[in-house]
């Protein structure tokens, strides 16, 4: 099987694909430009670029092009063994385009199936971009906005601290957005990496969305002065326009370069409950990837001090029991042991890792299994069986299941002060979210597509 063209930018070319006619017909009732559509093909092996072209064949007498649209690798193959991807920034043609207004018999040479996979040449695909462009001009722009964009760079790439602070800040970003339930594909992919240089928060690279400085709502400040105190902040609010909205604060850093970590605080007012993960970065080893931790590591100190507040807030008086207030796991920390960069990650993707709570994690490192052959401890994925992923994570925070009650407030602050002066930096994230009184809809909310 022929191996994908060369990665240079003017060499690039895409697929032209057909389908089996009741795959056909069901893609052409569903082919509209704001859909997406997900296609799975069998050549699990076949090279793909992160992002690819492909022209759409959904006629075959006599045979034409009905579509151009983006194509975007998904994770996993939803164990059926095969490479899922997405197709979405659908153009669709008005008239769709035959090969006998092409002019160009050659077309069924080119056209390919998910199950018989390939890459047109890269002269028969200039060949076609042309003379569609000519043939339907009002689409020429749009076409032309969709290579772009599939040559576009929307992810924060690099090793150094700076992009390794701002990504822990967008996943901290992606993963409130799912816990509310609110786009973070459309929020993360309207980044503007361009300005991560001077960027002191994530949200410097969101300048198409409505960034509030300073303006919080009351009560968002007083939490925010009784978590982190009187510090300059940056804001920005996320809503859908009905019942659920995230408020984003980002303690502003005048050189996020010296920041040593992040620590994400969401309070959800359903719940009247918080959750603090902290991030750790994972290095990739010969036992894949793995978080050392040494004997002096600040680690220890940090499991410490949240043992020493779980403590006292179990003697606090707690509130008075509501429907939202029972917790599976009243623990509020949480570390997320993150992998680095993944070449094919989606641009809207979240940071994949091991997320465990605070308790876990004691009682894992007591374990022998956390000791490698010179005593160190490591978490890594060739020792550490269970942990919450990200779906999993956000499934528990999303319905309260996790996390501390109001009781717990000022002795959070203490806890957050001590990270502070060690120099990281915080992410708070209030979500607002109505209180139903039944479980109307409850199953549609849950279930609902983590990606």
């Amino acid at each position: 099987m022929p191996k994908k063209n060369s990665k240079i930018k003017n060499q690039y070319s895409g697929f032209v694909l057909t389908f089996e006619p009741e795959r056909t017909q069901w893609l052409a009732e569903r082919l509209y430009p704001d859909n997406e559509i997900t296609e799975s093909f069998s050549a699990i092996d076949w090279e793909f670029e992160r992002r690819e072209l492909v022209f759409l064949v959904l006629e075959t007498e006599p045979l034409s092009i009905s579509a151009m649209a983006l194509m975007e690798r998904m994770h996993g193959s939803g164990g059926s063994g095969k490479l899922k991807m997405r197709m979405s920034k659908t153009i669709v043609f008005d008239t769709q385009i035959s090969e006998h207004e092409l002019n160009w018999k050659e077309l069924n040479s080119v056209v390919s199936t998910p199950e018989r996979l390939k890459r047109t040449d890269f002269k028969a695909w200039e060949f076609l971009l042309t003379k569609i462009r000519k043939l339907r001009p009002e689409y020429k722009e749009l076409i032309d906005q969709l290579i772009l964009y599939r040559e576009t760079e929307l992810r924060l790439l690099g090793q150094s601290d700076r992009v390794a602070r701002l990504n822990e800040q967008r996943d901290g970003l992606g993963l409130t957005l799912d816990i509310a339930q609110l786009d973070r594909s459309s929020v993360l992919k309207g980044m503007n990496i361009e300005k991560a240089d001077e960027a002191n928060s994530i949200l410097d690279l969101l300048d198409t969305l409505p960034i509030q400085e300073r303006s919080l709502l009351e009560h968002d400040a007083r939490l925010f002065k009784s978590l982190l105190g009187e510090q300059p902040y940056h804001s920005a609010v996320f809503s859908n326009g009905a019942d659920r909205s995230v408020r984003i604060h980002v303690v502003d850093q005048t050189d996020i370069e010296t920041v040593l970590g992040i620590d994400l605080i969401i309070y959800n007012t359903c719940f009247d409950n918080f959750l603090l993960l902290q991030y750790k970065r994972m290095q990739k080893g010969s036992k894949g990837w793995v978080y050392q931790i040494n004997p002096t590591s600040n680690l220890n100190q940090q499991l410490k001090a949240m043992a020493s507040f779980k403590s006292a807030v179990a003697s606090s008086t707690p509130p008075s029991p509501t429907l939202w207030s029972y917790r599976l796991n009243d623990n509020p920390f949480y570390f997320k042991f993150c992998e680095q960069f993944r070449p094919e990650a989606r641009d809207d993707s979240l940071v994949p890792g091991i997320t465990m709570c605070e308790s876990h994690l004691t009682e894992y490192l007591a374990l022998p299994e956390s000791r490698g052959p010179k005593g160190g401890l490591s978490v890594g994925y060739h020792n550490c069986p269970r942990y919450l992923n990200n779906t999993e994570f956000i499934q528990l925070a999303r319905v309260g299941w996790i996390g501390t009650g109001m009781q717990a407030l000022p002795l959070l602050q203490k806890v957050l002060e001590a990270n502070q002066k060690g120099g990281r930096a915080a992410m708070f994230a209030i979500i607002d979210r109505e209180q139903s009184q039944s479980a109307t809809g409850r199953g549609r909310n849950y279930n609902q597509k983590i990606a």
